[in-house]
């Protein structure tokens, strides 16, 4: 069980792409404040008001099926602590429970990773470059 909730945290940080800009990461350099991700990353990646323009549908047909995900996962997770409740211990149901909590998670780091390459459309070579380097370290620096 151990080995799932921690597979379950790991992937969910690298599923939110989105704020891939850590508390670690942010607190290695800065003092820890409240930080928009998007507002972060585009001061970051220096967006111009036409690319912010141009990003505003991506980001917010993202949001939404981010919102959507989670709500899966969130939703297979009760189903799977129902599960583990029920047969009070190992079992195929809880096998199963954890296949879909498996699955959502899974969904959800493919519409991230999808976000993110789809944001590249919009940015400079040199800006998708740097938000493909910011997106590679906090992948390699989330729990």
């Amino acid at each position: 069980m151990k080995i799932i909730l921690g597979f379950f945290a790991a992937v969910v940080a690298i599923a939110a792409l989105s704020s891939f800009c850590t508390w670690r990461w942010i607190a290695g350099s800065h003092p820890v404040v409240a930080v928009d991700s998007h507002d972060w990353l585009h001061k970051e990646l220096r967006v111009t008001s036409e690319q912010h323009k141009a990003l505003e549908p991506i980001e917010a047909r993202y949001a939404e099926r981010e919102r959507l995900l989670r709500e899966r996962m969130r939703q297979a997770n009760r189903e799977l602590a129902a599960a583990i409740g029920k047969s009070k211990g190992s079992s195929p149901e809880v096998a199963a429970a954890v296949e879909k909590v498996h699955q959502h998670m899974g969904a959800l780091q493919k519409a991230s990773l999808e976000h993110l390459f789809e944001m590249r459309t919009v940015l400079t070579p040199e800006q998708g470059d740097q938000l493909l380097q910011l997106a590679q370290k906090g992948l390699e620096e989330s729990p």
